[in-house]
């Protein structure tokens, strides 16, 4: 046994602790290579336990599957339901939207349901992430595990879309993806039925209720008119035209009484003075007077020479006045009937010309008021027109809702389709697995080690 002095102070505290470390180690040292064999042993069964783990956990494959929302959409039609111009923070927006819808349970409902109806080849592939139903598992648990199973990232700065599918086989995973992008498609083609359905029988029902307002506002216009004496027949008010005609008629019956006066002066002055009657004309009335005239003169002639050779009670004489006296009793009756006639004449030439002149007055105030009442009637007619229009555009908009519904005008293209990926080699996969576990089994061995060391 050897023996050694120690001074206190004659070492320093640096020198002690290296002394300490030294020591430590060698003493791991020596453990360590006692325990080699626990060494190796920790060694196979960190490796045994890591191709355990490679055989137990399943294989997991990923596709990814680019897509392009361009928020502009396509410009198909010049008066589209959606507008087109968005500014780079609601583009942005938008596509995040899109990414959410990517994601959402109408999305992932229509994968699960395309599931039960895909083809018998498809449906094999499938089950590797949709429940084959024989073992109840409830739908909200299906959605969930099929969530975990996608990853939907942008890329920085574009509106590229990045959808990485998980499944355990490399045709699950193509799959997965392929019906992610069909069921998204679907849903967004559903989505715009529903809401150009929903827009056009919200057109529809207002249209009843717009050509209810329409027609009330024509039948108010039409009794308005009818009220106000406001018909027109082609450009003109008919009240203007009643009005027209009635001027026309007092121009006539004043040009009639004027013939009648003046036809009345004339005769009277023919009257008194026999020889002016030629100047009345030949006519129905001074015609049997013209002719009495003639035979008067006649009987004067034929009178005469027998008055101047036979005396008074001459019986030639006495029958030729006698005739005389008839036919100037018939010229008398006759010029007092071609007076009543001239006078009755001008009466009612008197009378025709003033029924038109109140006729004349009555239209002219009623002309005066239809036009002041034109005034509100053109207030009644602009809403008429505005209805009428409304009721148009609503009509258009409601066909135009209808049909644009059926046309797609986002623009989504499929940059890159889902590709299986292929399948690496499983000695690779244990043989890693392994490797991981036994050097995880080694270090563990040497903590083991290292605190049996210490105890």
């Amino acid at each position: 046994m050897n023996y050694s002095i120690h001074y206190a102070g004659s070492a320093p505290e640096p020198a002690r602790a290296a002394s300490a470390w030294a020591d430590g180690l060698a003493v791991l040292r020596g453990r360590l290579r006692r325990s080699a064999l626990l060494m190796f042993g920790f060694l196979i069964a960190g490796a045994a336990l890591g191709a355990t783990a490679r055989y137990v956990v399943p294989a997991s494959f990923v596709t990814t599957t680019q897509l392009l929302f361009d928020p502009r959409g396509l410009k198909v039609f010049t008066n589209e339901l959606t507008s087109g111009a968005y500014d780079a923070y609601s583009a942005i927006n938008q596509v995040e939207s899109q990414m959410a819808v990517l994601q959402s349970e109408s999305v992932l409902t229509r994968v699960l349901d395309r599931c039960a109806t895909a083809a018998p080849a498809d449906r094999k592939t499938s089950r590797a992430f949709c429940p084959d139903g024989s073992g109840g598992t409830p739908r909200a648990r299906a959605l969930a595990d099929l969530q975990r199973l996608i990853v939907v990232r942008r890329a920085e700065r574009s509106f590229v879309v990045d959808i990485q599918t998980r499944a355990p086989t490399p045709e699950a995973a193509a799959l997965l993806g392929v019906e992610i992008v069909e069921a998204y498609k679907a849903e967004e083609a559903e989505s715009r039925a529903a809401a150009t359905r929903h827009l056009t029988d919200d057109l529809n029902s207002r249209l009843e209720a717009l050509r209810d307002t329409l027609k009330q506002s024509e039948a108010r216009a039409a009794k308005f008119r009818r009220d106000k004496n406001l018909l027109q027949v082609g450009d003109r008010l008919l009240v203007e035209q009643r009005l027209f005609a009635a001027t026309s008629t007092l121009s006539e019956a004043q040009s009639k009484y004027d013939r009648a006066e003046a036809r009345l002066r004339q005769v009277e002055a023919a009257l008194g003075n026999h020889a002016a009657l030629g100047s009345l004309g030949v006519d129905a009335d001074t015609r049997a007077l013209q002719t009495l005239l003639e035979r008067r003169d006649q009987l004067r002639i034929e009178v005469a020479p027998i008055a101047a050779r036979a005396g008074a009670r001459h019986p030639a004489l006495i029958e030729g006045r006698s005739r005389l006296t008839q036919v100037e009793r018939a010229i008398s009756i006759a010029t007092d009937a071609l007076r009543r006639s001239a006078r009755s004449d001008l009466a009612r030439a008197r009378s025709e010309r003033a029924n038109s002149e109140r006729t004349v007055a009555d239209l002219t105030a009623k002309v005066a008021k239809a036009h002041q009442s034109a005034v509100e009637l053109k207030t009644i007619e602009q809403e008429v027109a505005a209805s009428r229009k409304l009721l148009e555009s609503f009509e258009t908009r409601a066909r135009e809702a209808k049909e644009f519904g059926r046309i797609d005008a986002a623009n989504l293209r499929v940059v890159s389709s889902p590709t299986p990926p292929l399948r690496e080699n499983p000695a690779k996969g244990f043989f890693v697995w392994g490797a991981v576990g036994a050097g995880a089994g080694l270090i563990l061995s040497v903590g083991v080690v290292a605190v049996l060391a210490l105890l």
